[in-house]
Protein backbone atom coordinates (compact mmCIF):
# COMPACT_ATOMS: atom_id res chain seq x y z
CA UNK A 1 0.00 0.00 0.00
CA UNK A 2 1.72 3.45 -1.14
CA UNK A 3 2.14 5.69 2.30
CA UNK A 4 0.18 8.34 0.20
CA UNK A 5 -2.76 6.82 1.18
CA UNK A 6 -2.00 6.48 4.66
CA UNK A 7 -3.25 8.60 7.06
CA UNK A 8 -1.34 7.30 9.56
CA UNK A 9 1.18 5.68 8.13
CA UNK A 10 4.52 6.93 7.30
CA UNK A 11 4.92 9.78 9.84
CA UNK A 12 6.10 11.99 7.43
CA UNK A 13 5.71 16.21 8.81
CA UNK A 14 4.24 17.63 5.92
CA UNK A 15 1.85 20.81 5.47
CA UNK A 16 1.26 23.43 7.81
CA UNK A 17 -0.77 21.71 10.28
CA UNK A 18 2.56 20.07 11.57
CA UNK A 19 4.21 23.72 12.49
CA UNK A 20 1.03 23.81 15.32
CA UNK A 21 2.92 23.47 18.83
CA UNK A 22 0.30 24.61 21.27
CA UNK A 23 0.98 23.22 24.40
CA UNK A 24 -2.89 24.20 25.50
CA UNK A 25 -4.45 20.94 26.97
CA UNK A 26 -8.60 20.86 27.48
CA UNK A 27 -8.67 18.40 30.21
CA UNK A 28 -12.16 17.74 29.51
CA UNK A 29 -11.19 16.98 26.20
CA UNK A 30 -8.40 14.50 26.82
CA UNK A 31 -10.25 12.98 29.22
CA UNK A 32 -12.28 11.55 26.68
CA UNK A 33 -9.69 11.00 24.23
CA UNK A 34 -8.63 8.46 27.03
CA UNK A 35 -11.99 7.34 27.17
CA UNK A 36 -12.09 6.52 23.18
CA UNK A 37 -8.70 4.77 23.33
CA UNK A 38 -9.74 2.63 26.34
CA UNK A 39 -12.82 1.54 24.51
CA UNK A 40 -11.03 1.16 21.33
CA UNK A 41 -8.44 -1.60 22.91
CA UNK A 42 -11.54 -2.97 24.38
CA UNK A 43 -13.18 -3.08 21.11
CA UNK A 44 -9.85 -4.72 19.62
CA UNK A 45 -9.16 -7.24 22.17
CA UNK A 46 -12.82 -8.78 22.43
CA UNK A 47 -12.62 -8.87 18.37
CA UNK A 48 -9.68 -10.83 18.79
CA UNK A 49 -11.15 -12.98 20.83
CA UNK A 50 -11.74 -16.66 19.88
CA UNK A 51 -15.34 -16.59 19.76
CA UNK A 52 -15.10 -14.48 15.87
CA UNK A 53 -12.36 -17.11 14.62
CA UNK A 54 -14.24 -18.31 12.24
CA UNK A 55 -16.00 -15.35 11.38
CA UNK A 56 -12.77 -13.51 10.67
CA UNK A 57 -11.77 -15.84 8.49
CA UNK A 58 -15.34 -15.62 6.52
CA UNK A 59 -14.52 -11.53 6.58
CA UNK A 60 -10.79 -12.03 5.66
CA UNK A 61 -12.37 -13.73 2.19
CA UNK A 62 -15.17 -10.92 1.99
CA UNK A 63 -12.82 -8.45 2.42
CA UNK A 64 -9.93 -9.30 0.21
CA UNK A 65 -11.69 -11.00 -2.60
CA UNK A 66 -12.62 -7.88 -4.25
CA UNK A 67 -9.23 -6.45 -4.26
CA UNK A 68 -6.96 -6.27 -7.22
CA UNK A 69 -4.76 -9.32 -6.53
CA UNK A 70 -1.60 -7.11 -6.71
CA UNK A 71 -2.59 -4.52 -4.14
CA UNK A 72 -3.26 -7.63 -1.52
CA UNK A 73 -0.82 -7.98 0.88
CA UNK A 74 -2.49 -9.44 4.46
CA UNK A 75 1.17 -8.68 6.32
CA UNK A 76 0.18 -5.35 5.42
CA UNK A 77 -0.14 -3.67 8.56
CA UNK A 78 -2.21 -0.93 7.61
CA UNK A 79 -4.55 -2.77 5.21
CA UNK A 80 -4.79 -5.57 8.42
CA UNK A 81 -6.10 -2.25 10.36
CA UNK A 82 -8.81 -0.78 7.84
CA UNK A 83 -9.59 -4.56 7.43
CA UNK A 84 -10.51 -5.15 11.22
CA UNK A 85 -11.80 -1.76 11.57
CA UNK A 86 -14.26 -3.03 8.44
CA UNK A 87 -15.06 -6.11 10.31
CA UNK A 88 -15.22 -4.76 13.64
CA UNK A 89 -17.75 -1.91 12.69
CA UNK A 90 -19.60 -2.80 9.13
CA UNK A 91 -19.63 -6.80 8.98
CA UNK A 92 -22.85 -8.91 10.48
CA UNK A 93 -22.77 -12.02 11.97
CA UNK A 94 -26.57 -12.96 12.20
CA UNK A 95 -27.68 -9.62 12.02
CA UNK A 96 -25.52 -7.38 14.52
CA UNK A 97 -21.97 -5.76 14.15
CA UNK A 98 -19.04 -6.87 16.48
CA UNK A 99 -20.05 -3.48 18.16
CA UNK A 100 -23.78 -4.62 19.10
CA UNK A 101 -22.02 -7.71 20.70
CA UNK A 102 -19.59 -6.23 22.52
CA UNK A 103 -22.52 -3.54 23.85
CA UNK A 104 -24.59 -6.86 25.03
CA UNK A 105 -21.30 -8.12 27.38
CA UNK A 106 -21.77 -5.60 30.21
CA UNK A 107 -19.41 -3.87 32.52
CA UNK A 108 -19.14 -0.24 30.60
CA UNK A 109 -19.13 2.62 32.21
CA UNK A 110 -22.07 5.12 31.67
CA UNK A 111 -19.99 7.36 29.06
CA UNK A 112 -18.44 4.57 26.94
CA UNK A 113 -22.07 3.14 26.54
CA UNK A 114 -23.05 6.60 25.05
CA UNK A 115 -19.92 6.73 22.95
CA UNK A 116 -20.74 2.92 21.68
CA UNK A 117 -24.25 4.25 20.60
CA UNK A 118 -22.65 7.07 18.31
CA UNK A 119 -19.96 4.74 16.94
CA UNK A 120 -22.52 2.30 15.71
CA UNK A 121 -23.76 4.61 13.50
CA UNK A 122 -20.20 5.74 12.26
CA UNK A 123 -19.67 4.72 8.80
CA UNK A 124 -16.70 5.31 6.12
CA UNK A 125 -17.43 7.92 3.81
CA UNK A 126 -16.31 10.07 1.15
CA UNK A 127 -14.59 13.36 2.42
CA UNK A 128 -13.22 16.63 0.80
CA UNK A 129 -10.79 18.29 2.81
CA UNK A 130 -11.96 22.15 2.71
CA UNK A 131 -9.23 23.57 5.27
CA UNK A 132 -6.69 22.98 8.04
CA UNK A 133 -6.63 24.98 11.30
CA UNK A 134 -5.89 25.82 14.46
CA UNK A 135 -5.07 23.43 16.87
CA UNK A 136 -4.66 20.57 14.05
CA UNK A 137 -8.46 20.78 13.17
CA UNK A 138 -9.57 19.80 9.74
CA UNK A 139 -13.03 20.92 7.71
CA UNK A 140 -14.40 18.28 5.84
CA UNK A 141 -17.60 17.87 3.92
CA UNK A 142 -18.68 14.52 3.49
CA UNK A 143 -20.01 14.44 -0.20
CA UNK A 144 -22.18 11.89 -0.33
CA UNK A 145 -23.94 12.89 2.35
CA UNK A 146 -23.66 16.39 1.71
CA UNK A 147 -22.92 17.64 5.51
CA UNK A 148 -19.85 20.01 6.90
CA UNK A 149 -17.94 17.98 9.69
CA UNK A 150 -15.15 19.07 11.60
CA UNK A 151 -11.76 16.62 13.34
CA UNK A 152 -9.06 16.91 14.58
CA UNK A 153 -6.15 15.12 13.86
CA UNK A 154 -2.63 16.08 14.88
CA UNK A 155 -0.90 13.26 12.27
CA UNK A 156 -3.75 13.44 9.52
CA UNK A 157 -3.51 17.50 9.39
CA UNK A 158 0.63 16.13 8.05
CA UNK A 159 -0.43 14.30 5.52
CA UNK A 160 -3.46 16.10 3.85
CA UNK A 161 -4.07 19.59 2.06
CA UNK A 162 -7.49 21.66 0.99
CA UNK A 163 -9.38 19.60 -2.12
CA UNK A 164 -7.61 15.91 -0.86
CA UNK A 165 -10.48 13.29 -1.32
CA UNK A 166 -10.68 10.90 1.71
CA UNK A 167 -12.38 7.75 2.19
CA UNK A 168 -12.50 7.03 6.59
CA UNK A 169 -14.79 6.82 8.96
CA UNK A 170 -15.25 9.59 11.38
CA UNK A 171 -15.75 8.84 15.15
CA UNK A 172 -17.14 11.18 17.48
CA UNK A 173 -15.37 11.72 21.01
CA UNK A 174 -18.02 14.13 22.96
CA UNK A 175 -18.52 17.48 21.33
CA UNK A 176 -15.12 16.72 19.11
CA UNK A 177 -14.25 14.41 16.25
CA UNK A 178 -11.35 12.25 15.23
CA UNK A 179 -10.23 9.63 12.57
CA UNK A 180 -11.17 6.09 13.22
CA UNK A 181 -7.47 5.03 11.87
CA UNK A 182 -5.76 5.45 8.32
CA UNK A 183 -7.86 6.22 5.10
CA UNK A 184 -7.56 6.16 1.89
CA UNK A 185 -6.37 9.88 -0.37
CA UNK A 186 -7.13 10.74 -3.72
CA UNK A 187 -6.38 14.18 -5.19
CA UNK A 188 -9.24 16.87 -5.80
CA UNK A 189 -9.85 15.69 -8.98
CA UNK A 190 -11.15 12.57 -8.26
CA UNK A 191 -14.22 14.06 -6.72
CA UNK A 192 -16.84 13.98 -9.67
CA UNK A 193 -15.53 10.47 -10.91
CA UNK A 194 -15.98 9.28 -7.46
CA UNK A 195 -19.31 10.49 -6.61
CA UNK A 196 -20.58 9.06 -10.42
CA UNK A 197 -19.20 5.54 -9.66
CA UNK A 198 -20.93 5.79 -6.04
CA UNK A 199 -24.09 6.59 -8.08
CA UNK A 200 -24.15 3.68 -10.00
CA UNK A 201 -23.03 1.25 -7.51
CA UNK A 202 -25.79 2.85 -5.17
CA UNK A 203 -27.77 2.27 -7.81
CA UNK A 204 -27.88 -0.96 -8.79
CA UNK A 205 -27.29 -1.86 -4.67
CA UNK A 206 -31.22 -0.43 -4.38
CA UNK A 207 -32.54 -1.78 -7.42
CA UNK A 208 -31.28 -5.40 -6.10
CA UNK A 209 -33.66 -4.51 -2.90
CA UNK A 210 -36.22 -3.96 -4.70
CA UNK A 211 -36.55 -0.55 -2.57
CA UNK A 212 -34.27 2.49 -1.46
CA UNK A 213 -32.83 3.20 2.23
CA UNK A 214 -30.52 6.09 3.83
CA UNK A 215 -27.56 6.20 2.77
CA UNK A 216 -25.65 5.05 6.06
CA UNK A 217 -27.47 1.20 5.11
CA UNK A 218 -25.25 1.33 1.76
CA UNK A 219 -22.48 3.04 3.55
CA UNK A 220 -22.14 0.01 5.49
CA UNK A 221 -23.34 -2.52 3.11
CA UNK A 222 -20.96 -1.52 0.53
CA UNK A 223 -18.22 -0.44 2.58
CA UNK A 224 -15.77 -3.29 1.52
CA UNK A 225 -16.27 -2.68 -1.95
CA UNK A 226 -16.17 1.12 -1.68
CA UNK A 227 -12.68 0.32 -0.64
CA UNK A 228 -11.64 -1.67 -3.25
CA UNK A 229 -12.91 0.99 -5.33
CA UNK A 230 -10.76 3.92 -3.95
CA UNK A 231 -7.88 1.84 -3.54
CA UNK A 232 -8.38 1.18 -7.59
CA UNK A 233 -8.40 4.81 -7.91
CA UNK A 234 -5.25 5.02 -6.22
CA UNK A 235 -3.76 3.30 -8.97
CA UNK A 236 -5.02 5.88 -11.32
CA UNK A 237 -3.06 8.18 -9.55
CA UNK A 238 0.23 6.53 -8.92
CA UNK A 239 0.68 6.28 -12.58
CA UNK A 240 0.47 9.51 -15.14
CA UNK A 241 -1.90 9.70 -17.84
CA UNK A 242 -1.35 7.84 -20.71
CA UNK A 243 0.90 9.75 -23.08
CA UNK A 244 2.84 11.36 -20.79
CA UNK A 245 6.25 9.91 -19.26
CA UNK A 246 6.62 9.10 -16.02
CA UNK A 247 8.96 11.48 -15.15
CA UNK A 248 6.81 14.24 -15.97
CA UNK A 249 4.82 13.71 -13.04
CA UNK A 250 6.63 15.62 -9.72
CA UNK A 251 7.65 12.53 -7.45
CA UNK A 252 5.56 14.13 -4.24
CA UNK A 253 2.55 13.71 -6.13
CA UNK A 254 1.20 16.89 -4.52
CA UNK A 255 -1.81 17.98 -6.00
CA UNK A 256 -1.07 21.49 -6.12
CA UNK A 257 2.73 20.68 -8.08
CA UNK A 258 0.95 18.82 -10.86
CA UNK A 259 -0.09 20.93 -14.03
CA UNK A 260 -3.54 20.64 -15.05
CA UNK A 261 -2.74 18.77 -18.56
CA UNK A 262 -0.76 16.05 -16.60
CA UNK A 263 -4.33 15.45 -14.31
CA UNK A 264 -5.51 12.19 -16.10
CA UNK A 265 -9.20 13.29 -16.26
CA UNK A 266 -9.82 11.97 -19.77
CA UNK A 267 -7.96 8.93 -18.29
CA UNK A 268 -10.43 8.42 -15.69
CA UNK A 269 -13.94 8.72 -18.44
CA UNK A 270 -12.21 5.92 -20.46
CA UNK A 271 -11.95 3.94 -17.98
CA UNK A 272 -15.19 4.01 -16.20
CA UNK A 273 -16.99 3.92 -19.45
CA UNK A 274 -14.94 0.75 -20.41
CA UNK A 275 -15.15 -1.13 -17.19
CA UNK A 276 -19.03 -0.60 -17.37
CA UNK A 277 -20.09 -1.89 -20.47
CA UNK A 278 -17.64 -5.09 -20.13
CA UNK A 279 -19.06 -5.56 -16.27
CA UNK A 280 -21.27 -8.79 -15.90
CA UNK A 281 -24.50 -7.25 -13.73
CA UNK A 282 -26.98 -9.16 -11.61
CA UNK A 283 -29.36 -7.13 -13.33
CA UNK A 284 -28.71 -8.07 -16.73
CA UNK A 285 -28.72 -11.56 -15.76
CA UNK A 286 -24.98 -11.83 -15.34
CA UNK A 287 -24.35 -10.59 -18.76
CA UNK A 288 -22.11 -7.44 -19.44
CA UNK A 289 -24.01 -4.09 -21.04
CA UNK A 290 -22.34 -4.79 -24.32
CA UNK A 291 -23.64 -8.09 -24.20
CA UNK A 292 -27.44 -7.43 -23.37
CA UNK A 293 -27.58 -4.27 -25.71
CA UNK A 294 -27.59 -7.27 -28.76
CA UNK A 295 -31.22 -7.87 -27.71
CA UNK A 296 -34.04 -6.31 -27.96
CA UNK A 297 -35.05 -7.15 -24.44
CA UNK A 298 -31.39 -6.11 -22.93
CA UNK A 299 -31.74 -2.86 -24.42
CA UNK A 300 -34.90 -2.20 -23.02
CA UNK A 301 -33.79 -3.28 -19.52
CA UNK A 302 -30.57 -0.86 -19.93
CA UNK A 303 -32.26 1.53 -21.01
CA UNK A 304 -34.26 1.65 -17.78
CA UNK A 305 -31.41 1.37 -16.00
CA UNK A 306 -29.62 4.44 -17.80
CA UNK A 307 -33.04 6.47 -17.03
CA UNK A 308 -33.12 5.73 -13.26
CA UNK A 309 -29.43 6.75 -13.35
CA UNK A 310 -29.98 9.64 -14.51
CA UNK A 311 -32.97 10.44 -12.30
CA UNK A 312 -30.88 9.72 -9.49
CA UNK A 313 -30.10 12.57 -7.04
CA UNK A 314 -28.29 13.30 -3.58
CA UNK A 315 -24.76 12.74 -4.33
CA UNK A 316 -22.68 15.57 -3.18
CA UNK A 317 -23.03 18.66 -5.61
CA UNK A 318 -20.96 17.82 -8.85
CA UNK A 319 -23.09 17.70 -11.66
CA UNK A 320 -24.14 13.86 -12.97
CA UNK A 321 -21.85 12.30 -15.90
CA UNK A 322 -23.70 12.70 -19.36
CA UNK A 323 -25.35 8.79 -19.23
CA UNK A 324 -25.92 9.24 -22.82
CA UNK A 325 -22.55 8.39 -23.53
CA UNK A 326 -22.48 5.11 -22.13
CA UNK A 327 -25.13 4.49 -24.31
CA UNK A 328 -23.60 5.89 -27.21
CA UNK A 329 -21.00 3.53 -26.29
CA UNK A 330 -23.02 1.19 -26.80
CA UNK A 331 -24.36 2.09 -29.78
CA UNK A 332 -21.10 2.13 -31.29
CA UNK A 333 -19.68 -0.54 -30.36
CA UNK A 334 -22.62 -2.86 -31.47
CA UNK A 335 -22.39 -1.52 -34.84
CA UNK A 336 -19.07 -2.18 -35.24
CA UNK A 337 -19.70 -6.00 -34.99
CA UNK A 338 -22.79 -6.04 -37.38
CA UNK A 339 -20.17 -4.45 -39.61
CA UNK A 340 -17.69 -7.02 -39.35
CA UNK A 341 -14.90 -3.95 -38.71
CA UNK A 342 -13.16 -6.43 -36.18
CA UNK A 343 -12.69 -8.38 -39.44
CA UNK A 344 -11.10 -5.79 -41.54
CA UNK A 345 -7.72 -5.45 -41.73
CA UNK A 346 -6.82 -3.35 -39.18
CA UNK A 347 -4.59 -0.38 -38.54
CA UNK A 348 -1.47 -1.76 -36.67
CA UNK A 349 -0.84 1.13 -34.58
CA UNK A 350 -4.46 1.33 -32.65
CA UNK A 351 -5.85 -2.65 -34.33
CA UNK A 352 -5.41 -6.42 -32.71
CA UNK A 353 -2.86 -6.75 -35.25
CA UNK A 354 -1.26 -3.96 -33.15
CA UNK A 355 -1.89 -6.06 -30.20
CA UNK A 356 0.02 -9.18 -31.62
CA UNK A 357 3.16 -7.32 -32.30
CA UNK A 358 2.53 -5.81 -28.94
CA UNK A 359 2.31 -9.09 -26.94
CA UNK A 360 4.99 -10.43 -29.31
CA UNK A 361 7.53 -8.04 -29.03
CA UNK A 362 6.48 -7.61 -24.94
CA UNK A 363 7.47 -11.15 -24.43
CA UNK A 364 10.79 -11.45 -26.37
CA UNK A 365 11.85 -8.23 -24.53
CA UNK A 366 11.05 -10.08 -21.23
CA UNK A 367 12.85 -13.45 -22.25
CA UNK A 368 9.95 -15.83 -22.61
CA UNK A 369 10.64 -18.36 -25.31
CA UNK A 370 8.72 -18.84 -28.86
CA UNK A 371 5.82 -21.40 -27.65
CA UNK A 372 4.98 -18.96 -24.65
CA UNK A 373 4.68 -16.64 -27.23
CA UNK A 374 2.52 -18.17 -29.42
CA UNK A 375 0.50 -19.59 -26.09
CA UNK A 376 -0.56 -15.84 -25.27
CA UNK A 377 -1.09 -15.00 -29.25
CA UNK A 378 -3.55 -18.02 -29.26
CA UNK A 379 -5.22 -16.30 -25.93
CA UNK A 380 -5.78 -13.43 -27.28
CA UNK A 381 -7.02 -14.78 -30.30
CA UNK A 382 -9.50 -16.72 -28.96
CA UNK A 383 -10.65 -13.92 -26.47
CA UNK A 384 -10.96 -11.62 -29.33
CA UNK A 385 -13.17 -14.29 -31.34
CA UNK A 386 -15.59 -14.72 -28.67
CA UNK A 387 -15.82 -10.92 -27.09
CA UNK A 388 -15.08 -8.71 -29.98
CA UNK A 389 -13.50 -6.46 -27.64
CA UNK A 390 -12.36 -2.67 -28.40
CA UNK A 391 -8.82 -1.57 -29.86
CA UNK A 392 -8.82 2.10 -28.71
CA UNK A 393 -5.83 1.03 -26.15
CA UNK A 394 -3.99 -2.43 -27.99
CA UNK A 395 -1.10 -1.79 -25.38
CA UNK A 396 -3.80 -2.17 -22.62
CA UNK A 397 -4.75 -5.57 -23.68
CA UNK A 398 -1.54 -6.75 -24.35
CA UNK A 399 -0.62 -6.35 -21.49
CA UNK A 400 -3.46 -7.80 -19.65
CA UNK A 401 -2.68 -10.83 -21.79
CA UNK A 402 0.82 -11.36 -20.83
CA UNK A 403 -0.04 -10.99 -17.36
CA UNK A 404 -2.43 -13.95 -17.70
CA UNK A 405 0.58 -15.56 -19.33
CA UNK A 406 2.58 -14.92 -16.26
CA UNK A 407 -0.14 -16.11 -13.58
CA UNK A 408 -0.37 -18.80 -15.35
CA UNK A 409 3.28 -19.80 -14.93
CA UNK A 410 3.23 -18.29 -11.43
CA UNK A 411 5.45 -15.46 -11.93
CA UNK A 412 5.15 -13.39 -9.15
CA UNK A 413 7.74 -10.65 -10.60
CA UNK A 414 5.47 -9.20 -13.48
CA UNK A 415 2.47 -7.51 -12.15
CA UNK A 416 0.53 -5.09 -12.61
CA UNK A 417 2.04 -1.50 -12.08
CA UNK A 418 5.21 -3.41 -14.18
CA UNK A 419 3.40 -3.98 -17.63
CA UNK A 420 1.68 -0.46 -16.76
CA UNK A 421 4.85 1.04 -16.69
CA UNK A 422 5.92 -0.85 -20.08
CA UNK A 423 2.93 0.07 -21.98
CA UNK A 424 2.21 3.25 -20.77
CA UNK A 425 -1.39 2.16 -18.88
CA UNK A 426 -2.99 2.42 -16.32
CA UNK A 427 -2.59 -0.57 -14.43
CA UNK A 428 -6.68 -0.54 -12.89
CA UNK A 429 -7.13 -0.87 -16.76
CA UNK A 430 -4.77 -3.86 -16.93
CA UNK A 431 -6.74 -5.34 -14.33
CA UNK A 432 -10.27 -4.79 -15.65
CA UNK A 433 -8.83 -6.40 -19.20
CA UNK A 434 -7.44 -9.20 -17.49
CA UNK A 435 -10.71 -10.03 -15.78
CA UNK A 436 -12.72 -10.06 -19.03
CA UNK A 437 -10.14 -12.55 -20.46
CA UNK A 438 -9.69 -14.39 -17.19
CA UNK A 439 -14.01 -14.66 -16.89
CA UNK A 440 -14.20 -14.84 -20.72
CA UNK A 441 -12.00 -18.03 -20.70
CA UNK A 442 -12.51 -19.43 -18.14
CA UNK A 443 -8.85 -19.08 -17.04
CA UNK A 444 -8.01 -20.57 -13.38
CA UNK A 445 -6.70 -18.66 -10.74
CA UNK A 446 -7.39 -15.07 -10.02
Amino acid sequence: MPDKQSLCGDGKKKGSGCGNNSNVIDLSQYRRWRRGQHLRRELAEFADSEIFTEEIEIAREIYFSVLDPDLVDEKDDFLMERFFEWFIFDYRIRGKSVLDYFGMTGGLAKEEKVLLEKWKRARSSVYQVLQLGNEYEISLRDVIRNKDIKVRDRQAICDIEPGHILYIRVLPLGEENEFSTGGLILPGYFESYMLNRVKIDAEVFWNKRNRRGSWDIYLRERAHMLNAMVMEMGTLWELPAEGHKSEEIPESHEVSDVEPDLQPKDNFLDYFYDRWINEPMELLMGKTPLEAYKTKSGREKLQKLLLKLEKVEGVGSEPSMDLSILWKRLSAEQEKANSGVHKSPPDTSTGDRGVDELIRHGLQRMGYQSQHVNWAIDMWQQYKDLASPTFRKPGAWAAAVIYALAKSQGNDEVNQNVLAQMFNVSAATISNNYSNIRRTLQLEGK
